[in-house]
């Protein structure tokens, strides 16, 4: 598992798992102390080689992906829900060899108060 998507990836390293973040959006919360509520895209990229079994390869690691989210889906009491938004599997022939690669991006609810966004509540 990796925490970058800047380094490419060597056929020595695959498969491989990079996890990263995307968009996020927020809104003022006014009731009561103001917040603000929080939508993070988090993006976990899938690597595998290019096989007779790619799509099953590809399958395993994301169903194992899913579970372990699920099984802690509001991120050690960080976040209000973290939950699959979206899938996308595609094959690129750009690497040493041809790979699988499949895209899970969650959606992740949050809230930090307006004064101190650092913190999650």
């Amino acid at each position: 598992v990796y925490t970058t998507r800047v380094y490419p990836l060597t056929e020595a390293n695959l498969p491989a798992i990079t996890v990263y973040t995307g968009t996020e959006t927020s809104n003022l919360q006014t009731m009561g102390v103001k917040t603000i509520n929080r939508d993070l895209q988090i993006a976990v990229d899938i690597y595998v080689r290019a096989s007779a079994t790619t799509d099953d390869d590809v399958d395993a690691i994301a169903v194992q992906v899913e579970e372990a989210i699920a099984n802690d889906f509001s991120v050690n009491g960080l976040a209000k829900s973290a939950v699959l938004s979206s899938t996308d599997i595609d094959f690129s022939g750009e690497t040493e060899q041809p790979i699988g690669i499949a895209r899970l991006t969650f959606s992740v609810s949050y809230i930090t108060a307006i004064n101190d966004v650092e913190t999650a509540r």
